[in-house]
């Protein structure tokens, strides 16, 4: 991987003010991807804006790591109630016409 399509682990936390445990603890639990780029822990571009939601989540309203992950969990969950909603509108379109 292009070390220009990661940021490492330690420069987001630095930069978010969160503790190395936190993202640890959601690669472990597998709700963002960490990578290795020359023994550094990198976290891709494409998951940042998904781990900044969740860092906001934890900091912002007090949330902790077990609640990240139910509620990431259930947003999860939701986009794809939305998606099959869409679907079936889509559907029932064809049979009114």
């Amino acid at each position: 991987m292009k070390t220009e399509q990661v940021i490492s682990v330690d420069d987001f936390c630095v930069y978010h003010n969160v503790e190395y445990t936190f993202i640890d603890y959601l690669a472990d639990a597998g709700l963002v991807k960490v990578t290795r780029v020359n023994k550094t822990k990198c976290i891709p571009l494409d998951e940042i804006q998904k781990l900044e939601r969740m860092v906001r989540l934890h900091t912002q309203l007090e949330i902790n790591e077990a609640g990240v992950a139910t509620i990431n969990n259930l947003l999860h969950k939701l986009e794809d109630m939305r998606q099959e909603m869409s679907a079936l509108r889509s559907r029932l379109r064809l049979y009114e016409h």
